[in-house]
């Protein structure tokens, strides 16, 4: 999967009433306007995208 599609899977999320939909649509406002808060919020997220991988999301 192309990391435009991974982006664009990641970005799905931000609809849902979850931990992780928070997390999308913080990363999308870029709220608190800080780099460093950005990278922990996507290295959260990649959490979230390893889990789906594991339970068998073809992400290949």
């Amino acid at each position: 999967m192309s990391a435009s599609k991974v982006f664009e899977f990641i970005m799905s999320w931000a609809a849902e009433d979850s931990h992780r939909g928070r997390l999308a649509r913080a990363f999308q406002n870029n709220m608190g306007d800080d780099p460093q808060l950005q990278a922990q919020r996507m290295g959260l997220l990649s959490v979230y995208l390893e889990r789906e991988a594991k339970r068998g999301l073809a992400l290949v």
